[in-house]
């Protein structure tokens, strides 16, 4: 069985190659927003729930005891996987449910095969996990949150590490949208497109090219917004239906709370397809209804859009480049005014309105992680849809110029041999009293493109804090005086993808090493 996961922040899903076509079944709900991200211990049934069964029942009166965002939390600082959530009066580490969330979307993937009855292997051949481009904020690195999903993987399936591969989430919506057709489609030209993804907590925009002759998957730029996703749409939806229904003041009572919520994120699906919807709720007890429609929802969440269009349009300002095609994913862009914004103010960039348009927005990141496994598990050498290298990584230092972040001694992962970088740039402690002098190696999915693409690195990393701290003693020379010690760091990376940051003093001796395996 070959299959794909997109594990995402606030909504998950799975797909399974049932053939040559990559199928998604999210259970018995049919709920097409995907699979709730959602853990919880169950004190009524002495169990553990997942996904929706953590959104009805016990999960409703007990909202609070839901662990929400284990994938945003696991991704601002690696310090996290260890940290302990109570839920219902049982402990357990982010890393333990992570781990259980996982294991969950397996078994589910399983029983789906099972029910759809036509998939001869139930067991795991080839597994592809879907991870964001790069790590936009907190310190794990991309290397580390790639690597600790392959190895939860292996350890919950007991398959071989070289059978489960991870696939960055815009080239997963790229994969499914070029091959919805046909699987095995050659292309005879390169195809750029734009993946809008807008889940139910972020917002990610990334230009990527398709290389049909060389294999490859490039990423040209991204830029996004972390505390931008559907659930603030949900939220000025429930602001407007509060202030129409004349309501005033929070629900203070969990339950119906928490059953309001659920009626604004239906009310909301319901004005997908119609201009208008209702909405009844209660309030302390007293009832309440509204009649909500799709203008004035618009209207009221129209800030929030604006903010998306802003984050479209900072890409556009860096990349001077054609664009083919703008696809839209992410369950949040099911909302029809995601498109209708972005076709009116980008029409002109992709030569017309018919080049931009949803694609399958819950489903088409994991459908695309299976259609890659796939093409991982074929041996055809003439398949020139097969991705050679989607996961080259850059790497550079950072350090600070009048008050400026810089990035220095570029290094570029997945060129045709491992690539040394030399030319570093010498930099000094701030304070003569320093004893130690630290500096970042910073890691982006930045690409070559050109002699100087330093500027192209910055933008999509500067500012950020994960990365991998590098650390030297002062020698005692030069104790009193730190800021006269010249530091020069120096990266490469060996044919076994090792990264090696030796650091040398100015007579060119080397006072320090660190190595981190990519």
């Amino acid at each position: 069985m070959i299959i794909g996961i997109d594990f995402g922040t606030c909504f998950s899903s799975i797909a399974i190659m049932n053939g040559l076509i990559p199928v998604t079944n999210f259970g018995t709900t049919g709920d097409a927003r995907g699979i709730p991200t959602l853990f919880m211990f169950s004190k009524a049934l002495n169990t553990e729930l997942y996904g929706t069964d953590c959104e009805i029942g016990e999960a409703v009166v007990n909202s609070k005891e839901v662990v929400r965002y284990m994938k945003k939390i696991v991704r601002q600082n690696p310090n996290n996987l260890n940290a302990t959530i109570r839920t219902n009066g049982k402990d357990y580490t982010i890393k333990e449910i992570l781990k259980k969330y996982l294991a969950f979307l397996l078994a589910k993937a399983k029983d789906n095969a099972r029910r759809i009855g036509e998939i001869s292997n139930l067991d795991f051949e080839r597994i592809a996990i879907t991870a964001p481009v790069g790590i936009a904020e907190g310190q794990m690195t991309a290397t580390d949150y790639n690597q600790l999903l392959v190895d939860t993987v292996v350890e919950i399936t007991g398959v071989s590490k070289d059978k489960v591969s991870i696939i960055q989430e815009p080239v997963g919506a790229a994969m499914a949208y070029l091959y919805s057709d046909d699987l095995r489609r050659i292309y005879s030209k390169k195809q750029t497109i734009m993946v809008f993804d807008l889940g139910g907590g972020t917002l990610d925009v990334t230009i990527l090219e398709h290389d049909p002759y060389l294999k490859e998957y490039s990423i040209k730029d991204k830029d996004g917004d972390l505390q931008l996703g559907g659930n603030d749409w949900d939220q000025a939806l429930a602001g407007l239906v509060m202030k129409k229904s004349g309501a005033t003041g929070d629900i203070l009572d969990p339950e119906e709370k928490s059953k309001f919520i659920s009626k604004v994120v239906r009310l909301k699906e319901d004005l997908t397809p119609n201009v208008a919807g209702e909405i009844f709720f209660k309030k302390e007890g007293k009832s309440y209804f509204a009649d909500v429609t799709r203008a004035e929802f618009e209207s009221a969440s129209k800030p929030l859009l604006d903010n998306a269009v802003k984050v479209v349009k900072r890409v556009l300002g860096r990349y001077k480049g054609t664009i083919d095609k703008i696809v839209l994913v992410g369950g949040a862009s099911n909302m029809p005014q995601i498109e209708a914004r972005l076709k009116s103010e980008f029409a002109n960039i992709v030569n017309g309105e018919e080049n931009i348009f949803r694609f399958d927005p819950s489903k088409a990141i994991s459908k695309g992680a299976a259609v890659y496994a796939m093409k991982l598990e074929e041996d055809d050498g003439d398949n020139r849809a097969k991705p050679k290298d989607i996961l080259s990584h850059t790497y550079g230092v950072d350090s600070h110029k009048d008050g400026v972040h810089m990035i220095y001694n570029i290094l570029y992962k997945g060129e045709s041999k491992p690539a040394s970088a030399t030319a570093a740039t010498t930099f000094m402690p701030r304070e003569d009293s320093q004893t130690k002098a630290a500096f970042t190696v910073y890691e982006s999915d930045a690409i070559r493109t050109g002699d100087d693409s330093n500027s192209n690195w910055v933008s999509l990393s500067a500012g950020n804090s994960n990365g991998i701290r590098v650390t030297v003693d002062v020698p005692q020379e030069y104790l009193g005086r730190a800021t006269k010690f010249e530091i020069t760091p120096e990266l490469s990376i060996d044919e076994n993808e090792i990264l090696t940051i030796n650091v040398r003093d100015s007579k060119g001796k080397i006072i320090g090493t660190e190595k981190k395996q990519l």
